[in-house]
């Protein structure tokens, strides 16, 4: 018969114990995965360790890393502001409203602005007033058509047994303007009963020696500039004279080159230096009222304009100077010479 075997209840109980310890170990096992603790940084030597806390895990921020100081680009400096524009002068102000009146036409009102100008501009500025100022004597003084509100010129009613040389004497002009300007071929061909203009005179002349420039005015109002050639040495003279004897193509006082005699020297001749036309430069009644050696003349040099090459007179291109011979007035009209 077989033998029944009977469990041993040692054996039970002990199988029990090891099966409860071995779900304990499990049981803590799951709960340290599922609770893992931060690793610690190892204990400093000598330093007491700081007191831990139980945070929730998402409390706990990570530590923040460490960043570069940034230094600052600077900002741009500004840029400076532009510098105010000079203020105007009253003559720039005068010019650029000459300027303007002449190109609308309104050549009455430039004159009087750009004339005013003209006393304290510089170049380019003066030059250029200069320039306009020209051409408003072309189209105010130097032709038959009195503009309204022109102060310079008038209508003149010619009488029976009048000439031009009668009609120009209380006007301080040539006969010679007033029959250009009139378009008289001759002085026969006045006529009486006709209205005829006149300028108001005297024409005057300012030279600057240093510029080799001679200006020409009506008053206070510019007409025009010319090149002009001086004595040598700077012999020119310098002050105030008056126009003296007005000459056409007088005989010249001239050297034998062999002889080293004064001779006289007609026009035509090659040597004959004066063109064709000379005006003297005469002493202010203060002064004497004489004749002086020196006048303004043409030239067969006209290399020598803008140069020292005379014996002292004031050399023009012919074509200029005959335009001065009839302007200037003799006795009347005054030659200024500036050593500027």
């Amino acid at each position: 018969m077989a033998r029944v075997l009977r469990p041993n209840r040692i054996g039970l109980a002990v199988i029990a114990v090891a099966a409860a310890m071995v779900l304990v170990v499990v049981i803590f096992w799951v709960r340290g995965c599922r609770e893992k603790p931060q690793a610690q940084p190892p204990a400093t030597p000598g330093v007491a360790e700081a007191p831990t806390f139980d945070v929730p895990p998402e409390a706990v921020k990570p530590p923040e890393r460490p960043t570069r100081s940034v230094i600052p680009t600077p900002a741009p400096s500004p840029k400076p502001a532009p510098a105010p524009a000079p203020a105007k002068t009253v003559y720039e102000r005068w010019y650029e409203a000459g300027r303007e009146a002449f190109d609308s036409g309104d050549y009455i009102n430039a004159r009087n602005q750009l004339s005013q100008a003209l006393k304290g501009l510089e170049n380019p500025s003066r030059l250029n007033a200069k320039m306009q100022l020209a051409t408003i004597a072309n189209k105010l003084t130097f032709t038959q058509q009195i503009f309204p509100g022109d102060t310079t010129a008038e209508s003149y009613h010619v009488k029976q047994g009048e000439t031009p040389a009668s009609v120009v004497k209380d006007f301080a002009i040539t006969a010679e303007l007033f029959m250009k300007i009139n378009n008289i071929p001759d002085a026969r061909s006045m006529m009486a009963g006709k209205n005829y203009k006149v300028i108001k005179g005297p024409f005057r002349v300012v030279i600057h020696k240093k510029s080799f420039e001679l200006d020409v005015f009506l008053g206070d109002y510019f007409i025009k500039r010319c090149p002009i050639g001086l004595g040598r040495n700077n012999s020119s003279p310098v002050g105030e004279f008056l126009a003296g004897s007005r000459l056409e193509k007088p005989p010249w006082t001239g050297e034998d080159p062999k002889t080293g005699r004064r001779i006289l020297v007609y026009h035509g001749d090659p040597n004959y230096p004066l063109g064709n036309h000379w005006i003297s430069l005469r002493e202010l009644p203060e002064h004497g009222g004489k004749e002086t050696t020196n006048g303004i003349h043409g030239t067969n040099e006209p290399e020598t304009i803008g140069a020292q090459a005379s014996r002292g007179c004031i050399r023009m291109l012919n074509k200029d100077m005959a335009e001065l011979f009839d302007l200037l007035v003799s006795g009347q009209s005054r030659i200024t010479l500036l050593d500027d």
